[in-house]
C-alpha cells in the first residue's frame, strides 16, 4: 500500500540554507540527506553516478515500486535508468538542473530529479518523491541548496571512492596527479589487472543524457569481462582490458571490443582501440591512440592500427594550420584542373599514395597505363615538378595524406573513391 505524506514543514527558502549547511558541517552525506527528508517532509534518496544507493530517508519501503526496489536491492533497474534518460535528459546542457515532473514514468509518483556534479563529471543523482503532495514555489530552489551541500562533501574523490580501481585508472591517466598518487594507482592496477593490455576510449558527448548513460555504462563494462576496469576521463569512457595475448589481438579479443562498442553506440560516439601494450606506464600514450582512433572511426569500433598513420595527420589538423604543411603544388594542380577540366591532381594524388605503383594507380583511376604515363609526363612539364625525386616524393606523399585526412575527412587519405 502506497504511503500518504502530509507536508507539515513549511520553512522558507532562507531556512534551507541554514538546515543544509549545518548538516554539511557534520561532514556526513547521510546527515545532509536526512536533513532534506526533514526539510521537505518527503522521501529523499541519493545515488552515486552509477545509480547505486548511497542513502535514503525514510529507511523503509513505501509501496512505491522504484523506491522499494532501491530499498531492497540498492540500485535502480537498468530499464528504469534508460527510461529516465529517454524521458527527461534529452537536452543540450552539459548537466541537468533540478526539475520536477509528474509525467511519463513519474506519473504514478511526481518527483524532483537532480544531479550532483562539477564541471568535469557527475558524482550522484537525487530524487525527492512527492506522492500526492503539490510542488511549492521554493521547492526547486531549495533542492539546489540541498545539492550544493551534498556536492561539498562528495567531490573530494579520494574520500568518497577510496582505492576503487576506477579511481586508480583515472589517477594513472591524469598527468597532473601527484607522483605518489600515480605510483599507488599503478601498483593497485598492476595487482588487479595483469597485462598484456588494451585501452578503449569512447567519447561521451556533451548532453546530460549522454553523460548519464556513460555513468551507468562504466560499471557494466568492467563487470562484463574479468580483468577489466572502466572510468571517465577527458570526456571519454576509458576501459582498460588485461589478460590479453600480447603483441596482437585475437579474433576473440576483437569481438569483445566490438560488442562493447556496439552496446555504447548510439547514444555515444564510436569507440577507439589502442595498440596492445604490456607496460602500464605507457597508458597515457595508449589513451591518445584510442582517442585518435575514435575520432577517425567510421564504424562503432575502430582500431588504431587500422587508421595509422591517419591519426598522425589528424593530430596536425587539430593543432595547426593545415595549409602551412601542404606542398604548394597541390593548390596549383587543383586550380589547373578547375580551369582546364583535367584530372592531374587526382592522378598525382593516387600515384603518390600508391608509392609510385603505376599498375595500381591505373587500376584505381580506371585508365589505361599509357593514359597514366601521358598525364604524369604532362604534370612534370606543366608544373616543373620533380615528383620522382626522393625529397619531393616524400613531401608530396605527406601532403596528400594530410590533405586526405583534413580536407576529405578520409582515413584512407582519399586513395579509394573520389577526391
Amino acid at each position: 500500500m502506497t504511503e500518504h505524506f502530509e507536508r507539515k514543514n513549511n520553512a522558507p527558502l532562507s531556512e534551507a540554507y541554514r538546515i543544509f549547511f549545518e548538516a554539511a558541517g557534520t561532514d556526513s552525506v547521510d546527515r545532509v540527506v536526512e536533513a532534506a527528508w526533514e526539510y521537505f517532509g518527503l522521501p529523499v534518496l541519493l545515488m552515486d553516478e552509477n545509480y547505486r544507493l548511497i542513502c535514503q530517508y525514510p529507511r523503509q519501503p513505501l509501496g512505491q515500486p522504484i523506491w522499494d526496489t532501491v530499498f531492497e536491492h540498492g540500485t535502480v533497474p537498468l530499464e528504469v535508468i534508460r527510461a529516465y534518460q529517454q524521458a527527461y535528459l534529452n537536452q543540450d546542457e552539459l548537466f541537468y538542473k533540478p526539475f520536477y515532473t509528474a509525467e511519463g514514468i513519474a506519473a504514478d509518483c511526481p518527483r524532483i530529479f537532480g544531479e550532483v556534479y562539477t564541471e568535469e563529471r557527475i558524482y550522484g543523482h537525487i530524487g525527492i518523491f512527492f506522492f500526492d503532495c503539490p510542488l511549492r514555489p521554493d521547492d526547486l530552489a531549495a533542492t539546489q541548496v540541498f545539492l550544493d551541500a551534498v556536492r561539498m562533501l562528495m567531490t573530494p574523490r579520494r574520500r568518497r571512492e577510496g582505492m576503487s580501481l576506477s579511481a586508480c585508472l583515472r589517477d594513472l591517466l591524469d598527468k597532473s596527479a601527484a607522483a605518489g598518487v600515480r605510483s599507488l594507482a599503478y601498483r593497485s592496477l598492476a595487482a588487479n589487472v595483469p597485462g598484456a593490455y588494451a585501452l578503449v576510449a569512447t567519447p561521451i558527448g556533451s548532453s546530460a543524457s549522454q553523460r548519464a548513460f556513460a555513468a551507468m555504462a562504466v560499471p557494466k563494462l568492467a563487470a562484463d569481462r574479468r580483468a577489466a576496469v572502466s572510468a571517465i576521463h577527458r570526456g571519454c569512457i576509458v576501459t582498460l582490458y588485461g589478460l590479453l595475448p600480447g603483441e596482437s589481438y585475437t579474433e576473440r579479443e576483437t569481438a569483445v571490443f566490438r560488442r562493447a562498442a556496439e552496446a555504447l553506440s548510439p547514444p555515444l560516439s564510436p569507440s577507439g582501440v589502442s595498440l596492445p601494450f604490456t607496460e602500464l606506464a605507457e597508458i597515457g600514450g595508449r589513451f591518445e591512440q584510442a582517442y585518435a582512433a575514435a575520432l577517425l572511426a567510421k564504424t562503432p569500433c575502430e582500431f588504431f592500427a587500422a587508421v595509422y598513420p591517419a591519426a598522425v595527420f589528424e593530430t596536425v589538423r587539430a593543432n595547426a594550420d593545415v595549409e602551412m604543411f601542404l606542398h604548394p603544388a597541390l593548390r596549383r594542380l587543383l586550380a589547373y584542373d578547375e580551369a582546364n577540366q583535367t584530372e592531374y591532381f587526382r592522378t598525382l594524388q593516387v600515384y603518390s599514395l600508391t608509392l609510385h605503383n603505376k599498375e595500381s594507380t591505373a587500376r584505381i583511376l580506371c585508365v589505361h597505363r599509357n593514359t597514366l604515363l601521358y598525364r604524369l609526363g604532362r604534370i612534370g612539364e606543366l608544373f616543373r615538378l620533380p615528383y620522382e625525386e626522393q625529397e619531393t616524393a616524400l613531401a608530396l606523399l605527406n601532403s596528400f595524406q594530410l590533405y586526405g585526412v583534413s580536407i576529405l575527412r578520409k582515413t584512407d587519405f582519399g586513395l579509394s573513391g573520389e577526391a
